[in-house]
């Protein structure tokens, strides 16, 4: 639900004051969520940037070819964000 910020609505003018009393309203998402939505989110792009760069490792496998260099790099850096139980 919301409330328009206006000072000629009733609803906003009662959690102003309510407000004004010291109340705080409570967040919407703690610091922990936050901080694990976020980790998901990197997750998930680099578990996409894994998947999509995937043909390499199976070209390499399958054909001897080189995995360039910045792919093989970029590839442990997604590794490395990744976090677990997340």
């Amino acid at each position: 639900m919301s409330v328009p910020n206006d000072p000629a609505n009733r609803h906003c003018v009662n959690i102003l004051e309510w407000i004004a009393e010291g109340n705080v309203p409570a967040p919407q998402y703690t610091d922990e969520e936050i901080a694990a939505n976020a980790q998901a989110k990197i997750n998930a792009t680099s578990e996409a940037y894994l998947a999509s760069t995937d043909w390499y490792v199976t070209r390499n496998s399958e054909t001897g070819a080189a995995i360039p260099d910045n792919i093989t790099a970029a590839r442990a850096e997604a590794r490395a964000a990744i976090v677990e139980g997340n």
